[in-house]
């Protein structure tokens, strides 16, 4: 592999663009209250409360994200627009205000509700105002800035589960979501906004005449792609294609655990007590996938960047054994933890930043749906007899599918790096 560009120490960082990338940090971190992963875990006691089969919670939870992904090809432009401190600290609190109406909702259409809002603020403009805000304002260090973000979203992974899981069992499942909503208000919508204050493309640095201190060739150059050009491209269909699979699969998985548990004979306390087991894959993996995406660009990352899930999901197709638990979020911690990072970075190595915001809200959309769609045909599919574990294989040859595809578009996606510097803006 030879180097794409250089990769600097981060050492070599400003505090300016320490701030910055704790930002990302803490909008990954405020975004799990609209993480799948998260409600997931209220899953058993909101069907309980309001007699819920799991298709018909499924379908719910189809319908608000389906709604969310609509919005977000709209909102996701205001990434492009707005300064980054006040639209991530705006989407802190509006996740924060969903929480509030989701611990009070007295029926399932309040309970729709709030769940669309909670998947639009958190699962969609929380996380994507700061991956738009740092593939803008890093070059050299993209892959690795986005990296230290998407920990944001590990730690909340490794933490939070066993935390709800303990809190549902001592203050219910209302007042859990309750304080995860102080705990947005109080602490990180304030923090969000500090930590993205004067960006380099903010008014005080341009009154001061600041430089971004990590510019890019994408600054420097006519290469600019606009969303209807991208959309267009013939490598960006079969691309955003590969990288749904995790954001629909692992969604669906992770959205009906209670009935994988129950499916496997597990318990749930058990099961979540693994959670940390990914969070560390994930960590690991989205750290090498930061530097590695810094030192030979994310699209050499693709073709291997699924087999880790596809093996997943094949341990939960084949065995109920207590060791398929922790194997299973081992493997899928290292395909989710790279996911985030390559995903990120592969749009503004591809299309430019200018129009990044505008760009990712169709990937980010995209992901969105994906996410709907997955938990409402597994959940249908459950309720016709067909158990989770039986699906799994089909999930496997998914992610199988999509690596063939990434592998064979790989010499077009280089040629597409390689002359990223000399190429004019498409119309």
């Amino acid at each position: 592999m030879s180097l794409t560009s250089p990769s600097p120490p981060l050492r070599e960082l400003t505090g300016r663009q320490r701030r910055w990338i704790g930002g990302g940090y803490l909008s990954m971190f405020s975004s799990l209250a609209g993480q799948t992963v998260f409600i997931a875990l209220f899953g058993a006691a909101i069907r309980a409360e309001f007699a819920l089969s799991s298709g018909q919670y499924g379908l719910i939870y189809t319908v608000a994200t389906l709604c969310s992904a609509v919005l977000l090809v709209w909102a996701g432009g205001l990434a492009d627009r707005l300064p980054a401190s006040w639209l991530g600290a705006g989407s802190a609190l509006g996740v924060a205000l969903m929480c509030v109406l989701i611990s009070i909702a007295p029926n399932f259409a309040v309970l729709g509700i709030a769940l669309f809002g909670l998947r639009f603020f958190g699962q969609g403009m929380l996380t994507h105002s700061a991956a738009t805000a740092l593939g803008r304002w890093f070059n050299r260090f993209r892959g690795r800035a986005l990296a230290i973000a998407q920990l944001g979203l590990n730690t909340g992974e490794a933490v939070l589960p066993v935390a709800v899981a303990f809190g549902i069992a001592a203050i219910g499942w209302r007042n859990v979501w309750l304080v995860a909503a102080a705990v947005l208000i109080l602490v990180l919508a304030p923090a969000i906004a500090y930590a993205f204050s004067n960006p380099p493309d903010g008014k005080r640095a341009r009154a001061a005449g600041e430089e971004n201190p990590d510019p890019g060739e994408a600054h420097a150059t006519g290469e600019q792609w606009t969303r209807r050009a991208v959309l267009s491209d013939p490598l960006f269909w079969p691309v955003l294609i590969g990288l749904l699979a995790m954001p629909a699969i692992s969604t669906a998985i992770f959205f009906h655990q209670s009935v994988l548990v129950a499916e496997k004979g597990w318990g749930l306390l058990t099961f979540a007590a693994f959670f940390p087991v990914m969070s560390v894959a994930s960590v690991i993996s989205s750290i090498a996938g930061g530097w590695l995406v810094d030192r030979f660009g994310a699209y050499r990352l693709l073709p291997l960047l699924l087999v880790p899930a596809s093996l997943a999901y094949m341990v939960i197709a084949t065995t109920s054994a207590f060791w398929a638990i922790p194997a299973f979020f081992l493997l899928s911690g290292f395909t989710n933890g790279a996911n985030g990072t390559v995903m990120n970075a592969m749009w503004a190595e591809l299309y430019g930043t200018r129009h990044l915001g505008a760009v990712r809200a169709i990937a980010t959309s995209a992901m969105v749906l994906s996410s709907a769609v997955g938990p409402g045909i597994v959940g249908f599919f459950v309720d016709a007899g067909v158990s989770i574990g039986q699906q799994a294989p089909f999930f496997s040859a998914y992610c199988l599918g999509a690596s063939a595809v990434f592998f064979a578009l790989r010499a077009q996606l280089g040629h597409r790096r390689a002359s990223f510097l000399t190429r004019t803006d498409p119309v």
